[in-house]
């Protein structure tokens, strides 16, 4: 059985619920473009259970077109600081933190393990740090072997921006979340990731 990219059902819970949240106008430039189905398989799936991929991007898609990359990335940015609360990927947060700090480095490298939590056969999320610089206030993330449905409109290379981003809210650093363009042949995201 060949695998099948998922994602953890909280995950699409949170998702969902933020776009509920949106102002009306834009709700009803999201909500109706998702189908019936979608909706119920995100409210039904148990929070540890895993929704597949493609019907959680029946919900991030209509997101990206309604609110645009920098709205869509300011959105996700939110979805996953509270994503972060969630209690499993809390506990996992609090850890980090204590260990390595709670600096943009240890949460980039932390996000890793969050990302075995939070996706199945999603592709690899690798931490490496960039050191041509003395102040070691830049990091590249690479999301590698990423399934070719992952690859269609940009939406989750975006998604997964937003998150970087919230870390360095959550570390109060000005910075940036940088994709590199996708080739027609690209099999992974990358991102440099640089904050003062």
């Amino acid at each position: 059985m060949s695998p099948q990219p998922a994602i953890r059902g909280f995950v699409c819970r949170m998702i969902l619920e933020g776009a509920r949240a949106l102002p009306a106008d834009k709700q009803r430039r999201v909500l109706p473009r998702v189908p019936e189905q979608t909706l119920s398989l995100i409210e039904t799936t148990p929070r540890m259970g895993w929704v597949p991929i493609e019907e959680s991007m029946k919900l991030t898609e209509p997101l990206h077109s309604a609110l645009g990359t920098p709205g869509f990335r300011q959105f996700l940015s939110e979805q996953a600081d509270r994503m972060a609360s969630y209690p499993l990927l809390q506990n996992l947060f609090d850890g980090a933190a204590r260990l390595l700090g709670l600096t943009p480095q240890a949460l980039l490298k932390w996000s890793t393990y969050a990302w075995e939590q939070a996706f199945r056969d999603c592709g690899r999320l690798v931490y490496q740090p960039r050191h041509e610089q003395t102040e070691n206030n830049r990091v590249e993330m690479r999301l590698e072997d990423v399934p070719p449905v992952l690859l269609l409109e940009g939406t989750f290379a975006q998604a997964l921006a937003g998150a970087f981003e919230m870390f360095l809210h959550r570390c109060n650093r000005k910075g940036r979340v940088e994709l590199h363009a996708l080739g027609p042949r690209a099999t992974r995201f990358v991102y440099d990731v640089s904050w003062e």
